[in-house]
């Protein structure tokens, strides 16, 4: 049993793979290997959504890391997995191309509602805007997905969280093409091109903030590049993605901007 999840993007909107229901969860982790697995809480009682585990023997690793599955809407898709930084990330290039990658994770924000990921984008989509949809494309784009039961294609709710060219920061929105999706931008413009930016949001809050009611559970997330609209490039790098149960804090993640 499963369903296409409905998520939009610079070229309209995505559907995503199947994930069974939470009746089936158990059974579906008992048959798949352990990368393929939904990730779940480690020691630190975080659950981490690993760009790359294991981490290729040798980098760069052309392709879409295990446990990640790719979406292409436009163009060909380029993702490789690359140590930068000191740090391990997933590349995302387009080429007037729209694609994501997403995996399947299952969260209640009641016990986790605190999400933490980092990015860094080298190329932006020229004159990309998130409030135009003819020119709607971002270098970065992480999609957290709630299936809604039992019509899931069309009632399951989608935050955006993006970094954009030229809306401001804590702009919020319906995406025009899809009214299950909203958006949130939490970078805008390129002072801080080449340059990793972290950021912490509290998702539950933002999800009753956005769809007035209290939050299910999380399903599945997705990072996305498109430069398809603007016909131009764009390039993120992009690294691991953690659920807590309380903030990090600053302390815990120096040297970052927290939004």
């Amino acid at each position: 049993m499963g369903f296409a999840i409905v998520v939009a993007g610079g070229t309209g909107v995505m559907l995503l793979s199947p994930k069974p229901p939470a009746a089936s969860v158990a059974v579906a982790r008992s048959t798949v290997a352990d990368g393929d697995r939904p990730p779940a809480s480690d020691p630190a009682n975080r659950i981490r959504v690993a760009i790359a585990d294991p981490v290729p023997g040798r980098l760069p690793a052309e392709g879409v890391p295990r446990g990640w599955q790719l979406k292409e809407f436009a163009g060909q898709a380029a993702v490789e997995v690359v140590r930068t930084d000191g740090r391990v990330a997933m590349r995302l290039r387009s080429d007037r191309a729209s694609f994501a990658v997403h995996r399947d994770v299952v969260v209640d924000l009641k016990t986790f509602p605190y999400l933490t990921w980092s990015w860094k984008v080298t190329q932006m989509p020229a004159a990309g805007d998130v409030r135009d949809s003819a020119r709607d494309d971002q270098a970065a784009q992480l999609y957290v997905v709630f299936p809604r039961w039992p019509s899931p294609r069309t009632a399951s709710d989608v935050i955006g969280y993006v970094w954009d060219g030229r809306a401001p920061v804590d702009t919020r929105l319906t995406h025009p093409k899809a009214g299950n999706v909203r958006i949130v931008v939490v970078e805008s413009g390129r002072a801080a091109l080449d340059r990793w930016q972290s950021y912490q949001r509290h998702v539950a809050d933002d999800y009753v903030a956005l769809f007035g009611r209290p939050a299910p559970r999380v399903g599945k997330i997705a990072l996305m590049v498109d430069s398809n609209d603007t016909r131009t490039e764009a390039e993120a790098f992009v690294g691991d993605v953690f659920f807590s149960q309380t903030s990090p804090g600053r302390a815990e993640i120096p040297s970052i901007v927290l939004r």
